[in-house]
């Protein structure tokens, strides 16, 4: 199911033609991927706005999603007994950052899927996150090149 978001890509003509000059979006269309077992994601990010997109993009590919704000919250979740095919985690997160969560989620057993997305692009970071045992170290912002292949990973397509 392809979701519309807005986007500004599109030719100058097409953008101005006949609206009084006023640049009109039109659809972006996510990359087609349909989905054919139930999958479930939690996303872990400390900033709203980046918790939010990250949430709505797993949720137009057709994800359940839960999301919570900070490390020590996902390590509580995980401890609760909750499951997950995917974990989107940041690295910068307030009381227990990404990488400290990431090995106690890893130390109670969870083998899932997990995602390292952070703004900080360097390699030591880059290396403590994968230490800590993400599966695949991402740069923000999160794209379908990334997350295509992973769900059809985890949907069983490849």
């Amino acid at each position: 199911m392809a979701s519309a978001l807005p986007s500004g890509d599109m030719g100058a003509a097409e953008a101005n033609s006949g609206n009084g000059g006023q640049m009109q979006k039109k659809p972006f269309t996510f990359n087609e991927i349909v989905l054919r077992n139930r999958l479930t994601a939690l996303v872990v990010d400390g900033d709203n706005f980046c918790r939010l997109l990250e949430q709505g993009i797993l949720q137009a590919y057709g994800l359940e999603t839960q999301s919570v704000n900070n490390g020590d919250a996902a390590v509580e979740l995980i401890a609760s007994g909750a499951k997950f095919d995917l974990i989107l985690i940041d690295m910068l997160l307030p009381i227990l950052d990404g990488v400290e969560a990431t090995r106690r989620i890893r130390a109670m057993g969870m083998r899932c899927k997990m995602l390292g997305v952070t703004a900080c692009s360097g390699e030591r970071e880059r290396q403590a996150f994968l230490a800590a045992g993400v599966d695949v170290f991402v740069e923000k912002p999160l794209g379908p090149e990334i997350l295509i292949p992973v769900l059809r990973e985890l949907d069983g397509q490849v």
